[in-house]
């Protein structure tokens, strides 16, 4: 919400300064990535995997009109662009939402998060809470997920459109794909 309220342009992207900052000739916004990202590129990246975990859609809008300030860049400067493609990919993917409710450290818990974390998804995000602190969590994508009689319990959604629950390693990797095996 920060970097949406002092950082970004209303014609889209993010200033590398803040609106509240010293006032100068100009407020520079560099989209270019060099030894270090873009803060506009990373900024992106942020605010789409934000909204994978709270389906706000503000967060979203703002990352995409972000990348469509230098979306023509992409693929002529590939590489003065590459946290910008990275932002672009996470937005063009399909994001897979996994919200796992179950005791820390337990064989359970430990069993499930092992399909997760298995394989590379750069379009997954992961919120794992104990079943007595997803109400409280601050992260939406856990509000209202339930371990299932008292076993620790996997969701996999998508836009926060979850399938059925499961508790065993085996349903989870079934529900992430084939890439999970």
């Amino acid at each position: 919400d920060g970097v949406l309220e002092r950082f970004a342009d209303p014609a889209g992207g993010f200033f590398d300064t803040a609106s509240d900052h010293e006032r100068l000739f100009t407020r520079p916004k560099d989209p270019q990535d060099n030894a270090v990202p873009s803060g506009g590129a990373m900024a992106a990246t942020v605010l789409l995997r934000l909204a994978a975990f709270t389906g706000e859609g503000r967060y979203r809008d703002a990352a995409e009109r972000a990348i469509g300030t230098v979306v023509g860049f992409l693929p002529r400067y590939p590489t003065g662009f590459a946290q910008w493609l990275v932002a672009a990919a996470f937005a063009a993917g399909d994001a897979v939402e996994v919200a796992i409710v179950g005791e820390p450290g337990t064989d359970g818990t430990r069993e499930l998060l092992e399909p997760v974390w298995a394989r590379w998804r750069p379009f997954q995000v992961l919120a794992a809470a104990q079943a007595d602190a997803v109400a409280d969590s601050a992260v939406p994508l856990l509000h209202d997920r339930v371990a299932i009689d008292g076993k620790p319990t996997a969701y996999v959604c998508r836009d926060f459109a979850c399938q059925l629950p499961v508790t065993t390693a085996d349903g989870l990797v079934g529900q992430l794909g084939p890439s999970a095996t």
